[in-house]
Order: structure tokens, then sequence, then C-alpha cells
């Protein structure tokens, strides 16, 4: 970079004015230059801490395969936290922070063995399904039940028209999100960069649009209050200390970490009996098919081409009518669950599937693709 951009105190973020004074070559340049160098790093960090950590890791395995630890107490959340494991030393490759970066598809460098399927499996917009729920909140239940887009659902109510832009649906899909975190207007106008005015009358909006969000919200911040802990609606539990400091902000940083753990966590138990579930049947069927691995709100499972249809049927089935969690805790939903499957030859590639009525309909076009990877 040229001897120009040096700043005298180095280290110092460059001034406004500094910037202005630039021709507009030379800020090309230095913006092509950043690029590059931003470009650069990604490369590196991805070849060091996922290609490199997984060649470590394979020298202490005699069957080519990588392992990880999955550990149920590893986060605060009650979230499965996941560390890169192998039987002798603690290397290799957490799956947890694998990007899924489609340029580079790091992800499709763990491939299933010969004759098997990667089938991938998410939850979709599983802690806003929570939410829905547990707020009891009509109009975001009614979302889910008719099968709409609810970030298109929200913007269509936030913004009082029927079109909507990009712009908007992401704006309602960041309000929704942040208000699961705890977030507020200033978090709103600072991520989506508009005016602050305009943050606080979306907020407003929304909290006329999904009122029952907001009752729930209170409800929950007062029983922390009262009682020192939140739970998820199958009684996990988190006790939040903080609540009783004379610091305000440590005390709202702990209402919105129960906040946050009463949505959150609830999802990832749905998704753990989920797991248990589909491993039993899988079991109970003998299948040759495993849940290899979980990622947050999606299962990672690889079964034999011989049993894929019949192991597509029962992932949907546990996933979406869940009779594994109706048995353990007698719990029925007011929205549906709805789950995005892919299957693949491995991780980070895949065909969607599609179903009806709980069936698989494009098996052709699944085992069409499998044959042509």
């Amino acid at each position: 970079m040229s001897a120009k951009w040096k700043h005298r105190d180095e280290g110092k973020k460059i001034s406004k004015s500094v910037v202005l004074s630039k021709t507009t070559e030379e800020l090309r340049t230095a913006s092509d230059f950043l690029s590059s160098f931003l470009a650069l790093r990604k490369a590196e960090k991805l070849q060091k801490t996922y290609i490199h950590g997984a060649k470590k890791a394979l020298a202490y395995t005699d069957n080519g395969r990588l392992y990880v630890d999955y550990r149920l107490d590893g986060t605060a959340t009650g979230r499965l936290s996941c560390a890169a494991y192998n039987a002798t030393k603690p290397m290799g490759v957490s799956f947890h922070t694998l990007p899924r970066d489609t340029k580079t598809n790091i992800r499709s460098m763990f491939v299933a063995k010969k004759g098997s399927a990667f089938v991938t499996v998410d939850y979709a917009a599983m802690e806003l399904r929570v939410l829905a729920h547990i707020a009891r909140e009509k109009s975001m239940q009614h979302a889910f039940k008719s099968g709409a887009d609810l970030h298109t659902y929200t913007a269509k109510l936030l913004f009082g028209k029927d079109e909507i832009t990009k712009e908007e649906r992401q704006i309602a899909k960041t309000v929704s999100f942040l208000i699961v975190y705890g977030g507020g207007a200033f978090n709103l106008a600072e991520t989506m960069r508009i005016p602050m005015e305009r943050a606080k009358s979306i907020i407003k909006n929304y909290q006329r649009v999904y009122p029952g969000v907001f009752r729930y919200m209170e409800h929950v911040n007062e029983f922390i209050k009262d009682n020192g802990f939140a739970y998820t609606i199958f009684g996990r539990r988190r006790n939040l200390r903080d609540v009783d400091s004379k610091d305000r902000s440590v005390v709202n940083r702990a209402l919105r970490q129960g906040l946050n753990f009463t949505i959150q966590s609830s999802a990832s138990d749905i998704l753990l009996c989920g797991l248990v579930g589909v491993s039993k049947r899988f079991k109970k069927a003998n299948l040759d098919a495993r849940v290899v691995a979980t990622v947050h709100d999606s299962l990672e499972i690889i079964s034999c081409e011989e049993d894929l249809p019949q192991c597509l049927e029962i992932v949907y089935d546990e996933l979406v009518n869940y009779p594994h969690l109706k048995n353990l805790f007698g719990i029925n939903f007011e929205v549906p669950l709805g789950i995005d499957m892919e299957v693949g030859r491995s991780f980070g590639d895949g065909v969607p599937v599609s179903f009806v009525d709980g069936k698989p309909t494009n098996l052709e076009e699944v085992f069409g693709y499998l044959c042509e990877h």
C-alpha cells in the first residue's frame, strides 16, 4: 500500500478527513487491497482451522473418520456444545463452527461412506415457533398454521401494505429475532442502519401487531425478578442471581438472558428429543442409518441408500409430529413444526426433499442426484 496512507499514530483509525483527502483512484486501490487481504486471511483460517485440523485428527484414527465431543452441560442455555475431539488428543474439527460459505463450501469435505447418503434436516424458524406457542400470540400462530412466510407476513402487518420490499422483509425478520434476544430500537437502528426514530416506530408497530409477545416478555421479567430463575416449557431451569444486583445494566442483562433462555433452550430441548426419537426408531427398524452430528437446529444423518426412503419417513414423522416428545411430556404445540431436508453425498451439498402426508414425493430426483454425485 502507498506510503501516503500511513498515519502518524499507527494503530488508530484513519479519520474521515484523511479519507476525504484521497483521490478516487487511491481509494479504489486501498479498497482492492483490503478486499484481497481479507479474502486471504479468510482462506488461511479455513486451511489452518479445518483442513489442517482434520488432517491432524485423521492421523490418530484407523478408519478415516473424525469424531466430535458433544456436551450437554457446555452452555448456559442448554444447547449442546461441540468440541474437536478424538480418542487420544483434543484436535480435529468442531461442526458448530463450520462456516456455511457457499464459495469455499468447506463443509463438503465431509462425505458419507460409499453406498450411503448424507441427510441434513433443519428445523424451520424453530425459536419463533416456540415463541408463538409459549407467548400464545394468536396472529403469529395463524401465520405458521397457514403456511405463510412469517417474515413476509410480519412485514405486511408492520408496514400496512400487501407488497413489501426485500429491505422491509429483512427489517421484520431482524425485529423478530431481536425480540427473542432481548434487543430493542437501538439494536435495530444499528443493525439495519436506519434512523433511531424509524426504529422506535417499527418496534412500537411490532408491539401493536404481536401484543402477546410483549405480554409474555413482561411476565418473564416479573417472574425472574421475583424468583431469581427462568425455566423452559420442559422444566429446564437457569438461575439468574444477577437480578439482585444494584447495577441496573447487570439486572437488564440477566433479564435478557432469562428471556432468551425460555425460548432458545426450549427449542434446543425439542431438537434433543427429536434426536433421541429418531435414533431409537432407526434401531428398532434395523436401519443402516444413524445421527452423526447436530449443528444448532439441525441434525446430520448418514443412511445407506437401500434404507433411505424409510429413513426419510422416520425423520419427518419424528421431527414434525414429535411422537417421542409427546410420550415424554404430553405436549401439543399450538403451531406446526416445520423442517427443511436435503440429501446428498456430503455435508455441504444436497437436493431438497419434498413431502406430502409424511411421504417423500421426489425420491426419483433424490436418487438421480446421488447417481450423478
